[in-house]
């Protein structure tokens, strides 16, 4: 992330490991109740999204998967960012998740873009990513499109109108192997 390759990484945040019979995860709320530890978790949440912008990110958004047209427009905008996409997805778990279920889920999100925020404006971002106790952000919550990502920042690479798989070739070490045997 802090080198801004263009990646888009989607966290699926369903706050617990299903396929371990539900397990607690790092998001999941501390206290919480789990199959694995039926008095609560002990240990602090991953406040993930404080964690995110810890790095100085380019692209973060957050969508729901009862959203599915959000949920599209977010991994579109995702993909074609130029330079690192941090996507959270929210999603419910059915089988072992009874506190972030889908009607939780659905009765708090909101689309923050269609409310008027403007991913420009990193304070504000911030706070709508990590306020999430009565309602929870959705959309692109923050954006900058004028930090180069990081190919385009190598030097050796500038000019350069090809990708570095087209780039990729064979080479003849013949030559070299004969001063090492």
């Amino acid at each position: 992330m802090r080198s801004n390759y263009p990646i888009t990484f989607v966290l699926h945040n369903n706050t617990n490991y299903g396929l371990t019979t539900g397990q607690a995860s790092s998001l999941t709320p501390q206290g919480q109740p789990m199959n694995t530890s039926p008095n609560g978790i002990p240990e602090h949440t991953l406040a993930s999204m404080d964690l995110i912008f810890s790095l100085n990110p380019t692209f973060v958004a957050r969508g729901f998967s009862g959203d599915i047209k959000l949920m599209s427009r977010i991994l579109k905008a995702a993909i074609k960012h130029r330079g690192f996409a941090f996507v959270e997805m929210l999603q419910a778990c059915p089988t072992y998740n009874h506190f972030a279920t889908h009607g939780y889920l659905l009765d708090r999100y909101f689309d923050a873009n269609a409310d008027g925020h403007d991913p420009s404006d990193l304070q504000q971002a911030k706070a709508l990513a990590t306020q999430v106790q009565d309602r929870i952000a959705c959309g692109i919550l923050y954006q900058r499109e004028d930090i180069p990502h990081f190919y385009d920042r190598l030097i050796p690479r500038q000019g350069l109108g090809t990708t570095c798989v087209e780039e990729v070739r064979r080479y003849d070490v013949s030559e070299y192997w004969k001063e090492l045997v």
